[in-house]
């Protein structure tokens, strides 16, 4: 009997104007927004390709272990199409070198990227808004309106039992609203795959069949709450107000005064206590290095900038520049300036990072407590596990940070060891020590030369063996960031039933 009455139910559905005007607007949306999505995928591609490219050249360019200092950069996830997240909220690049230790960039106080209440461009937008609408229309009279028409006394006058009918109706809209849901998933892979950047691996066809699972889930626990309003009421057009209140609540309201409540509960550190502190380290990061710099003996000719020519290279790298040509004193000098330089950037990296994390901390934990606040929502909900399986949320840009830093551990290494611990040639010139010994004998006008001749002639670093950076992201923990949402949204339909259940039982069919 629950099969026929959903058999009959989901017929009707279909039969409906609000269905037929729900799904073409669905997949008309899907339609347009994939293609406009892959393209900006593309192009967001395209262009982290260029910037690697571009940071190869110059790594190939590099005469000098002083001035190694990479740039590596997060490739834009494909999956983005279906939920951004905060990918294009957060920085997608870091300086590898030894005064920086790479962590996300969580921008301006006044505009909490943690925290955005704006509605990202994506597919997910379309499910939170137009399948969450058609799921409590579809669901908002489907006691309420065999009440109206008195056939559900009818019904009920047979010996059938009040929750058979209760399922029937819930397995109907489940299929109905699926209907939808999966012509839409179907189009919008379709289109995006046909794109010639979209590349899709196993595992993101796998957080495809979980972001459908979800969203199937969502549109449930949305249709569950129309079928509450239609238990509870006697009339379709109070359960459609009812239904109504209730998706603005879920889709606008929630996400928004989240965002507030959580600014008045948990207020973030001010941008410009943060940038006070940092200037208080960069005074005493000057100090600190100053006083290493009188605690070295001048290095003579070859060793001031501003002296009657440049001895310098390219500009460039953690420590801005390296001599192209200097004499033997000098070379001395250079080393001990490189290592005294690169243990007081070193420690300050460290005391620069906790400011900026400290300031990143406290809006995260403001934006903790607004997903905590926001969880009443199966919408915010939705939105989480969205961005999780897309790889697009802050626990993956946190990671790809922390790869950064793990990194930047690695090239110091790599550095090290290229250079004796900073003290080989080869960190800080490529000039011989006949070039040295001849340069020190040179005029001025003839050390002019000298240099432009040496620093002509040096050849590039053979970097073959330098570590590549690599980041993916890790399936497994997104299911599993994924998996708690996923578990509340169905904790939210079997609420949702139950209490519709519970009301129908009383529900007066007179």
């Amino acid at each position: 009997m629950i099969w026929k009455i959903a058999a009959k139910e989901f017929l009707l559905n279909l039969m409906t104007f609000k269905f037929v005007v729900g799904t073409i607007l669905c997949i008309v949306l899907v339609a347009i927004f994939v293609p406009v999505l892959a393209e900006d995928y593309r192009q967001r591609l395209q262009q982290y390709d260029e910037r690697v490219a571009d940071n190869e050249a110059k790594l190939r360019q590099v005469k000098a272990y002083r001035v190694l200092t990479p740039t590596v950069y997060r490739r834009p996830q494909v999956l983005s199409v279906f939920s951004q997240g905060m990918e294009k909220r957060l920085g997608d690049s870091a300086r590898i070198d030894f005064g920086v230790i790479p962590q996300i960039d969580a921008g301006p106080a006044e505009v909490n990227p943690y925290l955005s209440i704006f509605p990202a461009f994506d597919v997910l937008l379309i499910f939170k808004i137009v399948m969450s609408a058609l799921a409590l229309l579809v669901a908002y009279d489907v006691i309420s309106r065999e009440k109206e028409q008195g056939t559900l006394g009818l019904m009920l006058a047979h010996p059938l039992r009040r929750g058979h009918v209760l399922l029937g109706k819930l397995a109907a809209g489940s299929l109905t609203l699926a209907v939808p849901a999966t012509i839409a998933f179907i189009i919008g892979l379709l289109l995006l795959s046909s794109s010639r950047s979209a590349s899709l691996a196993g595992s993101d066809w796998a957080r495809i069949a979980m972001m459908y699972v979800a969203s199937l889930l969502f549109v449930l626990s949305m249709y569950n709450i129309g079928l509450l309003f239609s238990c509870l009421t006697r009339s379709s057009a109070l359960a459609l107000v009812l239904g109504l209140f209730f998706w603005v609540l879920a889709v606008a309201v929630v996400p928004d005064g989240s965002a507030y409540l959580a600014r008045r509960l948990q207020p973030a550190e001010t941008v410009e206590a943060r940038d006070e502190q940092i200037a208080s380290l960069e005074k005493q990061f000057d100090k600190d290095l100053s006083a290493g710099f009188e605690g070295i003996a001048p290095g003579g000719v070859g060793c001031d900038a501003g002296g009657p020519f440049d001895p310098y290279g390219p500009m460039g790298g953690a420590f801005n520049y390296y001599p192209a040509l200097c004499t033997p004193a000098g070379f001395a000098h250079w080393i001990q300036r490189g290592q005294m330089e690169a243990a007081v950037r070193m420690k300050y990296a460290d005391k620069f990072r906790d400011a900026g994390r400290q300031y990143t901390d406290s809006q995260i934990k403001q934006a903790t407590v607004a997903r905590r606040i926001g969880m009443m929502s199966p919408t915010c909900v939705y939105d989480g596990v969205m961005s999780a399986l897309a790889g697009t949320d802050l626990a993956d840009s946190e990671s790809w940070a922390q790869a950064a830093a793990a990194y930047r551990e690695t090239l110091i290494a790599y550095i090290r060891d290229k250079t004796d611990n900073l003290s080989s040639p080869s960190c800080y010139t490529q000039s011989t020590d006949a070039e040295r010994v001849a340069f020190e004998k040179a005029s001025d006008s003839e050390r002019r030369k000298m240099v432009e001749v040496v620093d002509r002639h040096t050849v590039p670093l053979n970097l073959d063996d330098l570590p590549a950076f690599r980041y993916s992201t890790d399936v497994i923990q997104s299911l599993r960031r994924a998996g708690t949402g996923l578990l509340l949204l169905v904790v939210f339909n079997v609420l949702f039933f139950g209490l519709s259940f519970a009301a129908f039982q009383k529900y007066d069919v007179r």
